[in-house]
């Protein structure tokens, strides 16, 4: 109890985020009660409901934070490559560091998608969003690589957008299901023959 009453308010609403994201993505949203999110963060029931009023509020807000990390990190891996070739793969490059990284749990979009059913809730508009996010980088990806080079001028930059979408999605949930990064480097192979290489 002292150490929640020391805890500030933007503080203990940070720890709260943290320690709900973390078991949110570990454990799963059915799984993690309030309770344990209040005992791991450390403050007191009222302060955990003073700044969250329900666990959809919670799950919505660590969601967004993670949307937000993970765009973030996809925005780095764009940024440092030069090449118009390069930049247009390192979005599906990205996820072989991000695959070891969570130790092959996934994407916690995709696990929200199947323990919140309703496609109208605002948990898994979060999902949407930044796949939609990621589908708009890759699609200015593909123009910016159609119009590099003559060689790739027969391509169709919407196109190639959504197919490298679905190889990227199929890459994430193949990678979670056989704890490997072979269906990584598979779907980079597949997106690099569809532009000729």
């Amino acid at each position: 109890m002292s150490t929640a009453k020391k805890i500030s308010a933007s503080s203990a609403r940070e720890r709260i985020l943290e320690v709900a994201t973390d078991l949110f993505y570990r454990q799963g949203y059915r799984a993690t009660g309030i309770n344990e999110v209040i005992d791991k963060s450390g403050v007191a029931k009222a302060t955990f409901y003073n700044h969250f009023p329900s666990k959809d509020e919670l799950y919505e807000a660590s969601l967004n934070i993670l949307s937000e990390n993970e765009l973030r990190y996809v925005d780095d891996g764009i940024n440092a490559a030069t090449e118009p070739r390069e930049r247009f793969l390192s979005v599906l490059k990205w996820l072989k560091p991000w695959a070891t990284e969570t130790n092959f749990r996934g994407c916690a979009f995709l696990h929200a998608a199947t323990e919140v059913p309703n496609a109208e809730s605002k948990i898994r508009k979060v999902g949407t969003r930044l796949y939609d996010s990621i589908r708009s980088r890759v699609e200015r990806l593909a123009k910016e690589l159609v119009s590099s080079d003559q060689a790739y001028q027969h391509l169709d930059a919407k196109k190639l957008a959504s197919d490298y979408m679905v190889a990227f999605a199929g890459a994430v949930s193949q990678a979670e299901i056989y704890h490997a990064v072979w269906p990584i480097e598979q779907a980079i192979e597949t997106i690099e023959r569809l532009i000729g290489e």
